[in-house]
C-alpha cells in the first residue's frame, strides 16, 4: 500500500511516478501494489472532473504494461465521471470498481456507481471501498458473502499522522474482523497542485483485525498475507467459537425488514 502525490491534471507525471514504484515493489517480490483514490488524475472537487480518461486511454497503458509483473490497482475519473479504482494485471484490466458512495462534494459533480463487484485477480479476489465508504460496512459484508479475500481502500483524506491512523484503528479492523478478510488502506499525501494538501498514511490488517504493518505520512508499507487462518475460521464446521465464521451465523430474512422498515 503506498502513499503518494499525485498532482490534479498532471496524468503523465502521476503515471510516471505510479510505474516507477510499481517496478521497484515488483523487483522486491511483491504480488500486488496499491495506490490512493485518483492516483492518475488528481484528487479535487469539481476540478477533478475535467480529465475525465475513457477506460482505452493510451496514457494508461504505461500502467498495464508494468502489470506484466504485479498486479496494480490505481484511480481516475472515466468519462462517464465515476471514480473508478481500477485492477491491472498481466498486461491487462482485470477489474474496475466505480464509487458508489460519494461525498457531498463529489455527489455534486461525479456520478454514483452502481455495482460492488470482487475483482478476480491471480493473487487474490479483491472487493475495493473508496475513502469515506470503509463506513459502510454493508460494502464490505456483501464482498465477504461474494468470495472476497481482501478489500483494498484507497483514500484521498487531509486528515494526517497520527489522526489519520487513530481513525483507520476504529473502524478498520472491525471491517476485516467481522468479515474474515484482510483490509489494507492508503492515502494521497502532499499537495496536490490546487493547494489542498493531504495527510498520508497507510495501514494493513489481517483477519482478526490485527493491524499487521502501519506508517503514517508519505510511506509505503508491505505485508505477507497467510491465507490459512481465513480459511480455517471459513471452513465448514468448527471446533470453538473463537473460529466461528460470523457470515455463516447471519439471519438476512430479519434484517431485509429491518432496512426497508416492514
Amino acid at each position: 500500500m503506498v502513499s503518494i502525490r499525485s498532482k490534479v491534471g498532471d496524468v503523465e507525471g502521476n503515471v510516471s511516478r505510479l510505474v516507477r514504484l510499481s517496478r521497484e515493489a515488483a523487483s522486491e517480490g511483491v504480488d500486488m501494489v496499491c495506490f490512493p483514490e485518483l492516483s492518475v488524475t488528481g484528487y479535487s472537487m469539481p476540478a477533478s472532473a475535467d480529465h475525465a480518461m475513457s477506460d482505452g486511454d493510451e496514457r494508461l497503458d504505461p500502467i498495464i504494461e508494468a502489470s506484466e509483473d504485479i498486479a496494480i490497482c490505481f484511480g481516475y475519473v472515466d468519462q462517464g465521471r465515476h471514480i473508478v479504482q481500477a485492477i491491472a494485471e498481466g498486461g491487462r484490466i482485470v477489474g474496475r470498481y466505480s464509487k458508489t458512495h460519494l461525498g457531498e462534494m463529489e455527489s455534486e459533480c461525479m456520478a454514483h456507481g452502481d455495482s460492488l463487484p470482487v475483482i478476480r485477480t491471480g493473487r487474490a479476489n479483491v472487493g475495493i471501498q473508496i475513502c469515506w465508504e470503509s463506513h459502510f460496512p454493508e460494502i464490505t459484508g456483501t464482498y465477504a458473502l461474494n468470495g472476497a479475500d481482501m478489500v483494498l481502500m484507497p483514500f484521498a483524506s487531509g486528515l494526517g499522522g497520527m489522526r489519520r491512523q487513530s481513525s483507520w484503528d476504529r473502524c478498520l479492523p472491525a471491517r476485516a474482523y467481522d468479515n474474515t478478510v484482510f483490509v489494507a488502506c492508503c492515502n494521497a499525501c502532499g499537495d496536490n497542485g490546487l493547494g489542498t494538501v493531504f495527510g498520508g498514511g497507510a495501514c494493513i490488517y489481517n483477519v482478526r483485525g490485527e493491524a499487521m504493518a502501519c506508517e503514517v505520512g508519505r510511506c509505503s508499507v508491505t505485508a505477507t498475507l497467510d491465507p490459512g487462518q481465513m480459511e480455517r475460521i471459513r471452513a465448514e464446521g468448527y471446533e470453538s467459537m473463537r473460529d466461528v465464521y460470523f457470515l455463516d451465523k447471519r439471519r438476512p430474512e430479519l434484517y431485509g425488514r429491518i432496512v426497508t422498515g416492514l
